[in-house]
This record gives C-alpha cells, sequence and structure tokens, in this order.
C-alpha cells in the first residue's frame, strides 16, 4: 500500500517538472546554411582529398608503402653497423672516460725534455 502512494508521488513530481519546458529553437540562419550546403554542387579539395584517402586500396598501398620504407631503413642500417662495430666501441670507450691519459701520454715529445 505504501508502495503505490511512493510510486504516484514520484510521478506526479516528474509530470510537475516538465510544465516549464519550452520549445527548442535553432540558432538564426540555421536553415539558410543547411539549404546552401545541400545546394552547392562543388566539392572542396579538403573533401577530395579525404574521399581519395578514404578508398581502401589508397589506405592499403600507403600502409604497405610506409612498411617497405621502415624495412629497407631497418636492413640498410643493420648492414652498415656490423663493419663500424668495433671502431664505435673504442670511441665509446673513450667517450666514457675509460681510457686514462695523463700530460705525458698526450705530448711526449716534452716528457724527453722534462726528464733531460
Amino acid at each position: 500500500m505504501n508502495n503505490k502512494n511512493d510510486i504516484q508521488k514520484l510521478v506526479n513530481e516528474t509530470l510537475n517538472s516538465l510544465e516549464g519546458l519550452q520549445k527548442a529553437e535553432p540558432r538564426p540562419f540555421l536553415f539558410t546554411r543547411v539549404m546552401a550546403r545541400i545546394k552547392r554542387d562543388e566539392d572542396t579539395l579538403w573533401e577530395k582529398l579525404a574521399a581519395l584517402i578514404a578508398k581502401p586500396a589508397i589506405a592499403f598501398a600507403t600502409v604497405i608503402l610506409f612498411l617497405a620504407i621502415n624495412a629497407f631503413v631497418l636492413f640498410q642500417a643493420s648492414g652498415n653497423n656490423s663493419s663500424n662495430t668495433q671502431e664505435t666501441s673504442l670511441v665509446a670507450g673513450n667517450d666514457f672516460g675509460l681510457s686514462v691519459s695523463s700530460l705525458y701520454d698526450i705530448n711526449p715529445e716534452q716528457n724527453d725534455i722534462v726528464q733531460k
């Protein structure tokens, strides 16, 4: 019995909340803009470009070309990397200060002069 009264009360509150609603109105000149867009015959450059890119054949060819370029660069880099491994390791050792050098190692001529 109590549930029916609660439900009826909620229904009445909901219906009363709808009393102040007004009809939604579009912005000015909306109809004019929509009709002008419909009547326009020519497509813009961006619409033509989007239509071209959206074709599955073009999209698939672009992906294949991108993967082929990446594979080419990867294989070229790995081929050149094996021949330069020793040179790179020597340079890297010097970059991190792994080789100790002193003033005597830099100018051996001056070392002989100082000792005499």
